[in-house]
């Protein structure tokens, strides 16, 4: 294998599959890539953690066809702080490689690539097309409502679901929960209601593919493995075992008490009245009344904070306890000027909406008071 390609690009490429190598796992070859060169214009690189397989293709100018298996984050780093020159690899004796680039030049010893674990099996006929950006924004305003629960498996990711021309990405860890409803081009010819439990893991290397601007990205279902496809780029994952709760049981259709408030106000509000939360519980007092929200934290060891928000409220008196950093994380990612309360009581959960955006919606539970 004899291969020259730019330094920019290489380093892009390396960069992105960083998170899906295994660095310290029981298989020693999974903390590497593999890079193949089978075509006179184009590097393919590949990444895998047996749960989670990436393959790309980067434009380079093959002298020689081969493969070669490196380890990911040495040659991460080396690429890191080479010059912005052509760089040049050849795969030598007993799989070692030459690496030059400008006046540098490194030997890197590489493992067998027949001993590479092969892409997962997946289908490149799609189901469902996305524009990025509205994929992105799906999963930005849900990904902060995964369970970190290892053992809850059906926790450990978002429910696709779609009908349609419309799809919608449910995240919940059991004390909070986010929906947001957008429209995608289906191919699905039958439309019927399809549904799919996303891993974690791959919506964190999905966003990543995401950075390069606005492009469509496919998605396709083949047996027990899913993928994203983007031009010359697919991530496969094995799909997330489990059963998804029936998230429309926990959104409350009944909460009449509504306070309207000013969303950078609010979460410049809370931030500081959550420095003296409890640091478990993250606990702070919501009381609302007319015209004003007053938000109360009490920690005997720290101390106290109060802090009123000016609020578009006319309903009866009411109090409730949320977690201060997971009603934060609905307000960073609302891309709203006011943002509206939904209430019943200190007993019910509280709804998280907007007049601009209704198909996107954020639950969070009481905390007992």
């Amino acid at each position: 294998m004899e291969v020259r390609v730019s330094r920019d690009v290489f380093l892009k490429a390396v960069q992105k599959v960083q998170g899906i190598v295994e660095p310290k796992g029981a298989m020693p070859i999974l903390s590497h890539l593999h890079l193949s060169a089978v075509e006179k214009d184009s590097i393919f690189i590949r990444a895998t953690d047996l749960e989670i397989g990436t393959l790309g293709s980067y434009p380079a100018n093959v002298t020689a066809e081969g493969a070669v298996v490196l380890n990911a984050r040495k040659l991460f780093d080396i690429i890191r702080e080479l010059p912005n020159e052509e760089i040049y690899i050849k795969k030598e004796e007993n799989n070692w490689i030459t690496l030059k680039c400008g006046k540098s030049k490194f030997r890197l010893p590489g493992l067998p690539p027949q001993d590479y674990p092969p892409m997962p099996e997946y289908s490149d006929k799609v189901v469902i097309e996305f524009d990025s950006n509205i994929l992105k924004e799906m999963i930005r305003k849900t990904f902060f409502s995964v369970s970190p629960d290892e053992s809850r498996q059906a926790l450990n990711g978002l429910l696709l679901e779609t009908e349609g021309s419309n799809a919608t990405l449910v995240g919940t860890d059991g004390h909070r929960l986010a929906l947001i409803s957008r429209p995608v081009n289906s191919r699905n010819n039958d439309k019927k209601k399809l549904n799919f439990l996303l891993p974690k893991k791959a919506l964190s290397e999905l966003l990543k593919l995401m950075e390069d601007g606005n492009d469509k990205f496919g998605f396709s279902s083949h047996e027990n493995h899913l993928a994203f496809i983007h031009g010359k780029q697919v991530i496969v994952s094995r799909k997330v075992d489990g059963k998804f709760p029936n998230y429309r049981q926990v959104i409350p259709t009944d909460n009449p008490l509504k306070a309207q408030a000013n969303r950078e106000d609010l979460t410049s509000a809370l931030k500081r009245v959550a420095l003296l939360a409890d640091e478990k519980s993250k606990m702070v007092r919501f009381e609302m009344q007319k015209g004003t929200l007053t938000l109360t934290s009490d920690n005997t060891d720290l101390g106290a904070a109060v802090e009123e928000v000016a609020i578009e409220y006319d309903g009866d008196e009411v109090s409730i306890g949320l977690n201060a950093k997971y009603v934060l994380d609905i307000l960073n990612v609302m891309d709203v000027e006011i943002v509206t309360l939904n209430l019943k009581d200190q007993n019910h959960s509280c709804l998280f909406t907007s007049d601009s955006d209704d198909q996107y919606k954020s639950i969070v539970m009481p905390m007992r008071l």
